[in-house]
Parts: structure tokens; sequence; C-alpha cells
């Protein structure tokens, strides 16, 4: 039998300190001077354990995770118990109003947050603005019927907004009726609209690495600490600094707004072909009308979708991403 290779001082100092958090969590289970039971909003989520906002006295608490709770994640409402030094555990996910899901690599469908009812798609030509991922997002967060808006950040880079044409792919998102905030954290632009925008909504912002998210927090929310991502001019891609998703509130109750760590890729493969096309409100008058009852809208004799997209009934381009999409393969 091949002998188990050392584990790591890192790994040693990771098991002990789960060890350590296991024999914590086991403590206060068996303690007998647990708060009666709390109403809490879950803030953030590490490992095993989770920051909740106690919604009585608005204090925030580490609370230990009870085995068998499922998978509970920012904007959950909780009900959870405390100690007398302040943690606690949490019981039980109260029911969801609404949840933003995505397929993640050897994780199955994977709950992205919870009961949130707006949410804001951040882009930005640095990292490059990319469409597709643009269509990828709205694809989903229609799927899960939250409305949304489309945030340009760093609309102070004119020249690389210029040079990738944004404006005039961003103006064919509002013709469709997608919100636009033309944003910069640099000199302000955008900011109050934004802001305005956000208030009394419980939402969240997503978009890849890079594109200004954290930036964007540490300008509506000054008072509290984010790590802005910063991005490799090399590889034009952002490096992954938010790691775990993070709710900010608003004064006097006025709603909040989540910080999400960016994702580079957004997978639908646990979408089939028909909703990814509902996904593309464009082309919803036409779906169900088309010669063949199982028209993919690709190539199809009698596509009334395609005879949309010669006539410039709907915009070429937006067609070409989802025909990349519906073929682009399953990990």
């Amino acid at each position: 039998m091949a002998k188990r290779d050392k584990l790591t001082q890192r790994q040693k100092r990771q098991v002990a300190r789960q060890r350590k958090q296991r024999l914590e969590s086991d403590n206060l289970l068996q303690s007998d001077t647990l708060s009666s039971a709390l109403t809490g909003l879950l803030v953030s989520r590490y490992g095993e354990q989770a920051d909740v906002i106690n919604l009585a006295s608005n204090e925030k608490h580490r609370c230990y995770l009870r085995q068998n709770l499922g998978s509970p994640i920012t904007g959950d409402n909780v009900q959870f118990r405390l100690a007398n030094d302040g943690k606690g555990i949490v019981e039980a996910i109260l029911p969801r109003t609404s949840l933003l899901q995505r397929p993640a690599q050897h994780q199955g469908i994977k709950p992205v947050v919870a009961n949130i009812d707006h949410i804001f798609i951040v882009v930005a030509p640095i990292p490059d603005f990319s469409s597709i991922l643009l269509d990828r997002y709205l694809i989903a967060i229609h799927d899960a019927n939250i409305p949304t808006t489309i945030v340009a950040n760093k609309w102070e880079l004119t020249k690389e907004v210029e040079q990738q044409e944004i404006k005039q792919q961003l103006d064919i998102y509002q013709q469709l009726g997608y919100p636009v905030i033309l944003l910069s954290t640099k000199n302000g632009l955008g900011l109050d609209v934004l802001k305005a925008s956000a208030k009394n909504k419980k939402s969240i912002l997503v978009g890849q690495s890079g594109v200004g998210k954290s930036s964007i927090i540490n300008q509506l929310f000054p008072e509290q600490v984010s790590q802005v991502n910063i991005v490799s001019e090399n590889s034009r891609l952002g490096q992954h600094t938010t790691t775990a998703s993070s709710l900010f509130q608003f004064d006097n109750n006025e709603g909040f707004i989540i910080d999400s760590p960016g994702i580079r890729e957004f997978g639908l493969w646990h979408l089939n072909n028909q909703k990814i096309a509902t996904g593309y409100t464009e082309f919803e008058q036409y779906i169900g009308t088309c010669k063949f009852r199982d028209c993919k809208h690709m190539n199809e004799p009698g596509c009334e979708i395609i005879k949309a997209v010669k006539s410039g009934k709907i915009n070429h381009n937006r067609w070409k991403n989802y025909c990349k999409i519906i073929t682009s393969p399953s990990p």
C-alpha cells in the first residue's frame, strides 16, 4: 500500500482550524444558554461560518452553520440563536422569494444569491467588453425572473470605449428595454443615478473580475473597506480579489447591494435551448411560429427568427451570440 503524502504546514493549519471550529460549534449546540430563535439576514459566508445581521437589533454576529442545513447563501433570511459571547448558530433557512443560480464544474447547480429583487450587470472596456458574456448573464437572469440594469463602468476610458464600439453595442440593449447607466468611479459620472436606482431595492452587482464592482461599493459605502480588483495589463483579465459575496446596507433600512466574486464565464448548460432562446427578449414574438416545432433557429428552413434577422428586425450580432451559446460544449 502506497504511503499517503505528508500534509504541508498550510494544510495542517487548515485542518487544525477546522477542528477548532467544529469543537466550538459542538459546544454551542450543547449549550443550554442559547437565546430564543431570532430572525437574521445572512450577509457573508465563509465555509462553515457566516456573518448574520440580527434584523431586530441590526447587530452583526459570526455564526456557525448547523449541519444538514442545505446551502445558505448571501441574501438568505435565516433563523439563528445566540450564545452569551455573541456568537451564534444558524438553524434554518427561511423560504426564499427569488434565487439566482449557475452551474459550476463538479458542483452541479450552484446558488449565487437569494431574495434579491434587482440585478446590476457591470461591464467595462477593461477587461474587454464581451457582449456574449453579457447575454449569458441576461439569459440566466431572465430565467430567474429578476429585473436588471446594465452598468457600464470605467467610462472615463474614452479611447477603449471607442475602439470597442461599446456605446453602439449598448444602444442595442437600450432599444430592447434594458436600462443602461454610464458610470465612472474615477470622476463620479453616474454614481448618483446608480445610487438612486439601487435605493430601496435588494440588489446584487454581477460581472467578470476587474470590471470595478468593489470600486463601486467603495464609492457607495465609503465607510466600508473593500479591496479593489487589479487588472493585469498583459492579459487584460481581472484578478480575483472578492472571494465571497458580501452585503452592504444603505442607511435607514433603505435596501442593500451585494458585491459578488467575479465570473469570467457564466455557464448555461443547466438551461435547454428553449429557455436560452426565450432569454433573448426580441425572439419571444417569433418562438412557436417556425415551420418545425423543434427549430433551433440556426439554419433550419422556415425559421421565423432567421427571417427576422435577415430583415433587420433582430440584431445580427445578438443572433450570432445565441448560436454560439447553444453550440458551446458543456464541461
